[in-house]
C-alpha cells in the first residue's frame, strides 16, 4: 500500500507540473497573431529600419506557405525597445483575448498552491532517493581576475540541473547568436540577440516588481506549510534576506520560456527546439522544488509573463508573410484567422462547409 501510495504521489506531482505548460500552450496566441494597432506597433522613431520599408531586410524561407523578413538591428537598439516593450507589457498581458489563459493560469496556480508542499515535500524526496543534491548554491568559481569572481558554475548534478535557469545560460545563448550573426551577417541571428536582450530586461523587470510586491518565503525559509506572504514588505528586508520574500512569481522559468518563446518564433522550422526547450524547463521546474528554491504555484504565472514578453519581443525587427499558394501571391497577415461553419449550397445538395476566415 505504502508503494501505491508513493507511486500516485510522484503521478500527481508530474501531472500538476505538468499543467501550467498544458494551460500556457493551449491558450495563448502566437505572436503573428498581435493586431497591428495594439500598443506593440513599432514607433516612428525607428520604423523607417522596419522591413516594411525594405531598407537592410533579408527574408527567410520557412515552408511552403510562410516568409520570415528579419532587418539588420541598428546597435544598441535594444535599450530604446526594451524599455517600449515594458510600457506595452499591461496592454499585451491583460489583453480580451488572453482572458481564458489568465483564467487557466489563475486556476493552475490554485491547484497547485494546495498541494505546494506535497510536492515540494515529495520532491525532495525523491532527490534523496536519486542522489541529487538540494544545496541550492553547490558552485565554484572557474573564472576570476584578482580576487574577483568572475564566473561560477556547478559541480554536481543537482547544481548544474539549477543552473539550467542561470543568468549566465540566457547570455551564453545570447552571445551565440550575435557571434553567428556578426561571422554570416545572418540578419535572423542578429535580430534574435536583439529580442532576447529586449526580453532579458523586460522580464527582469516585471518579475522584480512581482516579487517585491507579493513577499513570499521560498521553501527553504518557509516558516508555515506552503510559505507565508508578506505583500509589500520593506525593501531594505527583501534585499538583505531574499529567499524570506522572492518566491513568487519564479524568475527563472518566465526568463526561460522569454528565451524559447523568442527563439522558437523566429526559427519555426527547427522542430526540436521546443521540445528541448520544454524538456530543459521541466528539469528545471523539479529542481527548484528540490533544491527549495520554489513553489510549484510559483510557476504558473512566471511561464505566462515568459511567454507574453517573448511575443512582444518578437513583434520587433521581423515580419511574417503568408504566401497565397493558389494565386503565388503574398500577403502580411499580422493577425491569426478565426474558423467558422456556414452553410453551402452545391449541384443540388445543402452541406455546411469549415472555413478559416483571415483579417
Amino acid at each position: 500500500m505504502a508503494a501505491d501510495g508513493a507511486r500516485r504521489h510522484r503521478l500527481l506531482m508530474l501531472a500538476l507540473l505538468a499543467l501550467p505548460w498544458l494551460v500556457v500552450q493551449a491558450l495563448s496566441q502566437p505572436v503573428d497573431s498581435l493586431p497591428a494597432d495594439t500598443a506593440i506597433a513599432l514607433p516612428s522613431a525607428i520604423s523607417s529600419s522596419h522591413p516594411d520599408q525594405g531598407q537592410n531586410a533579408r527574408t527567410y524561407h520557412v515552408n511552403d506557405s510562410t516568409d520570415l523578413v528579419f532587418y539588420r538591428p541598428r546597435a544598441f537598439e535594444y535599450w530604446p525597445r526594451a524599455v517600449q516593450n515594458l510600457a506595452a507589457f499591461p496592454g499585451a498581458f491583460f489583453r480580451r483575448e488572453h482572458l481564458p489563459m489568465l483564467g487557466a493560469v489563475a486556476v493552475s496556480t490554485g491547484v497547485l498552491w494546495a498541494a505546494d508542499q506535497q510536492l515540494c515535500d515529495g520532491a525532495q524526496r525523491l532527490g534523496n532517493r536519486w542522489h541529487i543534491s538540494g544545496t541550492i548554491d553547490k558552485t565554484t568559481t572557474f573564472i576570476k581576475i584578482g580576487n574577483l569572481p568572475i564566473f561560477r558554475g556547478p559541480t554536481d548534478l543537482g547544481s548544474a540541473m539549477y543552473f539550467i535557469g542561470d543568468g549566465w545560460v540566457h547570455m551564453f545563448i545570447t552571445g551565440g547568436f550575435y557571434a553567428y550573426g556578426l561571422a554570416a551577417k545572418d540578419n535572423r541571428a542578429l535580430q534574435t540577440t536583439s529580442q532576447l536582450l529586449q526580453g532579458l530586461g523586460v522580464t527582469g523587470t516585471v518579475i522584480q516588481i512581482l516579487k517585491r510586491t507579493t513577499g513570499r518565503e521560498a521553501p527553504c525559509r518557509a516558516t508555515a506549510p506552503r510559505g507565508v506572504w508578506r505583500p509589500f514588505p520593506n525593501q531594505g528586508k527583501f534585499n538583505k534576506q531574499m529567499p524570506k520574500y522572492d518566491a513568487y512569481p519564479s524568475g527563472h522559468l518566465a526568463t526561460a520560456m522569454m528565451t524559447l518563446t523568442v527563439i522558437s518564433g523566429n526559427y519555426p522550422e527547427k522542430k526540436y527546439i521546443k521540445p528541448l526547450g520544454y524538456s530543459l524547463m521541466a528539469i528545471l521546474s523539479y529542481q527548484m522544488l528540490n533544491n527549495g528554491v520554489h513553489w510549484a504555484s510559483d510557476y504558473p504565472l512566471g511561464l505566462a509573463i515568459g511567454y507574453t514578453v517573448g511575443q512582444i519581443s518578437l513583434s520587433r525587427g521581423r515580419k511574417v508573410v503568408r504566401k497565397n499558394r493558389e494565386a503565388g501571391s503574398r500577403r502580411d497577415p499580422d493577425s491569426i484567422g478565426w474558423f467558422q461553419v456556414a452553410p453551402v449550397l452545391q449541384d443540388g445538395a445543402l452541406g455546411l462547409v469549415l472555413q478559416r476566415r483571415l483579417w
